[in-house]
């Protein structure tokens, strides 16, 4: 009942100290013992019921700890699985970083290699028509000067077929016949 009158609050240790003043206070000195002896069942009821309660309550907060317990240690499992996870990934993000630094180099040797085939190509090709021209600038000359000795030599067959005409009439002219070849 006191346990009662107070809410359902307070230690054992308190409501044992409240029960003794109010004994104390409450207490004719002419109680008989019959009230004296219900007063204390009463009150050995009232500490046997907190007793109880008391240890329902600690009974709760025990399950409630083992259910917290449980709890933290599948957490602590998903944490480490999460963190086992992050590693594999950390390591996976190096290793394709590495294969990316490699790919690069290796793309840079060979736009390297590839700009200095380029400009020996280039030079090369510069160099051959540079040749080229000089060469056509030559057989141009030659052509040219072949042209030129060509429209003499035919200038000067020309010449030799009207002299050959002309001799061939004057003979025919003279009576004498010229040999056809």
């Amino acid at each position: 009942m006191l346990h009662a009158a107070m809410n359902h609050r307070g230690s054992v240790s308190t409501l044992v100290r409240l029960k003794a003043e109010i004994d104390a206070a409450a207490q004719p000195e002419s109680d008989s013992p019959e009230a004296l002896k219900a007063f204390r069942e009463i009150c050995a009821l009232a500490v046997e019921e907190g007793r109880i309660r008391q240890e329902a309550v600690i009974a709760e907060l025990r399950e409630n700890l083992k259910a917290l317990a449980a709890e933290n240690e599948r957490l602590d499992g998903t944490a480490m699985a999460a963190q086992d996870r992050a590693a594999e990934l950390e390591q996976a993000a190096s290793r394709t970083g590495a294969e990316l630094n490699r790919i690069r180099t290796e793309q840079a040797r060979e736009l390297n290699q590839a700009q200095a085939a380029l400009v020996q190509a280039s030079a090369q090709a510069t160099e051959a028509l540079q040749r080229h021209s000089a060469v056509q600038a030559t057989r141009s000359a030659e052509v040219a000067t072949l042209q030129t000795d060509l429209a003499s030599a035919v200038n000067r067959a020309h010449e030799l077929e009207l002299k050959l005409v002309r001799a061939q009439a004057l003979l025919e002219a003279q009576g004498i016949q010229a040999e056809k070849s």
